[in-house]
This record gives C-alpha cells, structure tokens and sequence, in this order.
C-alpha cells in the first residue's frame, strides 16, 4: 500500500509561513506512516494513490473477467465479477487496523461471482478483519482475519491468490534483505475434539530492488494437524483432489516443505523473471511432489506488456488442495500441464491480462482428463 497526499503548488506558494509548516509537518507524517507500514503489512493490496480522511486510507479494487473452461467433453462459458472495499485506521503510532469486504460464494480461494441465478441478490461478506501490532520498524504481528504472509513466486499456483486465513501472523524484513514469516491458523475450532490448525515458518532472501538482478529465495515449512481423519473443509465433500478413505475423510495430515526462488534480471532490451517453487508433503507415503517452474518477459519498447508461461504439475497430496489456486488444473491437485498469459499494465488505475492454461487432471489414474481453459480479465483499482 502507498499512500499519499498531493498539494497545489500555487496553494502551496502563497500559504503563509504558519501555513507552510504545517502542510510540511503533515507530508512528514504521510512519508512515517508509509515507512512503518511497508509494503508487506497485513492489509489488501491497493492503488498507488490511497484517499486519505484523517487517520483512515481508502482503498478498492474491480475485476470483470470472461473465461471458458473445457473439461473432457464439457464446456462452460461464463461471466464474473470480483469486487473489493477496504479501510485501514492508523490508532496509534504502532497499531493500525483493517477491514475489508468483498464479494464471494464461500470458497476462500476466490472471490468472484459468476453471472446465475435469476439476477438475485449476491453475496458480499469480510474479506480481511485484522489488527497490525509494529513492535519494531522491521518486525509486525498481525491477528484476525489476514493476509496469506508467506512469500511466492508471483507466477506460483501453490497457494490461491484470494486465500486470507485467521489466526495470526508476524513479518520480519532486515535492511540487509533477511525476511521471515511465521503464522498459526484455525481451520475448524471444535468444542468436544482438538481444533485442526495450521501453523508455519518461512525464513528467506531478497536482494535490493534496484539491483540489476534482484534474487528472492526462500524455504517454509507448513503443519497442518487433525486434519486427517476429517472430511473435507470446505463442503464435507470435494477434496480439491486429495486422496480420501472409504469413509470420506481426508486420508492424510499435510507437512509441506517448500523451496522457492525468483529471480529478475533488468537489462536492455527488457527483463526477464524467471522462477522455480518445489514443495513435498512429508506426511504422505505416496503422491507428495509438486513443482513449478516459468518465465516472464517484459520488451523495452513494449514496456507495457509481459508475456509469462510456467510448467506445473501437483501429485495428489503434495498439497492441501484446498487452499491452492482455483484456476490452475480447475482449482484441485492431481493435475499438471502448461499455462501462458499475456499482460498489459499502463500506468494508470486499470490492467488486463489473458490466460490459456492446457492442463490434464486426475493424473494419477490410468485415463487423465484434458482440462482447458481461456481467461481475460480486466481490473481496476480505486
């Protein structure tokens, strides 16, 4: 999040000694509270131009996206929406809060609408409810309903992008580029059994952003316990394609070990990103890889337009799939396969993206199924 406060330089020019100190105390504040915040805090991504009322910043975001997946011999053409509003309120010099509503249909992964239902009313609900503790300018706590904290590479699926757990989280970033994460998570509380949780570390590397090769590396490890033995979380179900017993419960616990790296070169005629990200749940005895590996490219007389493509492919409990992307391989494990997309991002408040992702889930049976899908989005931000 950037915030800031703009003023007319004829305004600015004739506003009076008093006058002028104190619009240029107030630009320091503006300039602290930026500085403390960082661009890592616990709140939404939003615009490079938040309104500020007070001690409040606004900020908002709008996607319309058209997509058509084919699986197998069925095609789905639809229409959706995506639409995000949020506050975050400076209490003290070390304690902000955050809040945000988005639209949504209960799935944590994602939080679009497809164009049903007879035109009814939709659902909007909390998206982000948290409390920011900045014990030191390198170290925050977050708690309440947060931001995924772990880094990944931008192009990954491992982890879905709409994805804000509850429980509590903490950052650390150095001068020096060190960085860790730590969080603990509630996935069901139970009053008459033990709660299945989730707790993890990351701990990991980014060199200067001005560099002309800017390397972020990092390993995490994720405990997911009394998950085992569970039916599935989101609707007792659908296992996002982990292996369940005879009785419908989800047959493994999930220790995910991850390694991931990005790294971006900026040099004439543009730059170029390129990044890998591996993980294996230690938990299973069977189907506990996954792996992730792409490019991005960005030509400097289209400096505009990125061009980015990755390899993926998911065994069957490497990860806890539901969780993980929503798109990639129709949002479940088990599935692997080729993704390319096509960006264009101007200046300005709006951008646009088109995806092709040529996949096959059920990988791990004797018949995968193709899985196809095409998907243009545009998003505005506010």
């Amino acid at each position: 999040m950037s915030i800031a406060v703009c003023f007319a330089p004829d305004v600015y020019a004739e506003a009076s000694g008093a006058q002028a100190a104190e619009l240029q105390a107030l630009r320091e504040r503006v300039k602290a509270l930026e500085e403390r915040i960082g661009p890592d805090a616990g709140a939404a991504p939003a615009a490079d131009r938040d309104p500020i009322v007070g001690n409040l910043a606004f900020s908002g975001d709008a996607r319309y996206r058209a997509e058509s997946i084919d699986v197998g011999p069925v095609d789905n053409d639809r229409q959706r929406v995506r639409a995000r509003f949020g506050v975050q309120a400076e209490i003290t010099d070390s304690l902000l809060t955050g809040f945000r509503l988005s639209t949504g249909e209960g799935d944590p992964r994602s939080a679009h609408l497809t164009f049903s239902g007879g035109y009814s009313r939709r659902s909007l609900g909390v998206d982000l409810a948290y409390l920011q503790w900045s014990i030191a300018p390198e170290l925050r706590v977050v708690a309440g309903k947060v931001a995924y904290p772990n880094w990944q590479p931008a192009q990954s699926v491992f982890i879905g992008g709409d994805f804000n757990p509850e429980g509590w989280s903490s950052a650390y970033r150095s001068d020096s580029g060190w960085f860790a994460n730590a969080h603990h998570f509630w996935l069901q509380t139970r009053a008459d059994a033990a709660d299945s949780r989730q707790s993890g570390l990351q701990l990991g590397f980014a060199s200067a952003e001005d560099a002309p090769a800017r390397l972020t590396v990092a390993a995490a490890y994720t405990d997911f316990t009394h998950v085992a033995g569970q039916k599935p979380f989101l609707d007792g179900v659908n296992p996002y394609g982990n292996s369940l017993n005879a009785a419908g419960e989800l047959l493994n616990d999930f220790d995910v070990a991850e390694l991931a790296s990005e790294l971006t070169m900026q040099r004439y005629p543009g730059s170029l990103t390129v990044f890998v990200h591996l993980a294996r749940n230690v938990a299973a005895s069977d189907d506990d890889l996954a792996y992730t590996a792409g490019v991005t490219v960005n030509a400097s007389r289209l400096k505009h337009w990125r061009i980015g493509y990755h390899y993926t492919r998911i065994e069957k409990d490497a990860l806890f799939g539901q969780l993980m992307d929503g798109d990639f391989g129709g949002g479940s494990t088990d599935s692997r396969g080729h993704a390319f997309r096509l960006s264009y991002r101007p200046a300005g408040r709006w951008s646009s993206s088109l995806s092709y992702l040529h996949n096959q889930v059920n990988i791990s049976s004797m018949a995968p199924q193709p899985f196809d899908l095409i998907q243009l989005d545009i998003d505005f931000t506010y």
